[in-house]
């Protein structure tokens, strides 16, 4: 009676304390993910340095216009060249107002050739150092496999260390007489 007393009560609290989420965590072993927001603190706000600026006089502004970014960007690119106007040819009268702000009309016509020939370079000897690394002419010693394969099964067998004995190579055959006379002729 006193046995079926205490496992009845034992199971009243196992059963109370399985609906309690504190004790659910601390008596089993479930994974908690972690809260996205406690990962990281908001930074303190403050006034940036150059809040209390005050803008340009009439003679800094004009000094600034003469150093503008973009007039310099344009200097660079078109080194000494003066900027064509082209013609835009839009189908509605949106477009070509869209163009007109984007500045289309002063486009170079012919920047796909000039793209092309300055980096026709690099993709050339980019393509050479990929040839240089994939057909490299002459790769040392190339193991013969079903040799090696025996070779390593007979020291197994025989209780030898795997590495012992010389391992079987494939032979290179000789080249013919006129072999390799025109190479490079017609790249």
């Amino acid at each position: 009676m006193k046995k079926i007393t205490i496992t009845a009560l034992f199971l009243c609290g196992a059963v109370i304390l399985s609906g309690c989420d504190g004790a659910r965590k601390a008596l089993t072993q479930t994974k908690a993910a972690p809260d996205e927001f406690s990962v990281y603190t908001r930074a303190p706000l403050t006034l940036p340095p150059d809040y209390g600026l005050r803008p340009p006089s009439e003679a800094e502004a004009a000094a600034r216009k003469a150093d503008d970014p973009q007039a310099q960007a344009k200097r660079v690119l078109l080194s000494g060249r003066e900027l064509e106007t082209q013609p835009i040819e839009a189908d509605t009268p949106g477009t070509t107002a869209l163009l007109a702000r984007a500045g289309a009309q002063h486009a170079e016509p012919n920047i796909r050739q000039t793209v092309n020939r300055e980096t026709s370079v690099y993709a050339e000897e980019d393509q050479n150092f990929m040839e240089a690394l994939i057909f490299d002419p002459d790769p040392g010693d190339v193991v013969e496999p079903s040799g090696e394969l025996k070779r390593i099964q007979e020291n197994q067998a025989l209780g030898q260390p795997v590495n012992e004995g010389d391992s079987p190579v494939i032979k290179k055959k000789s080249k013919a007489p006129l072999e390799g006379l025109f190479d490079g002729w017609f790249n």
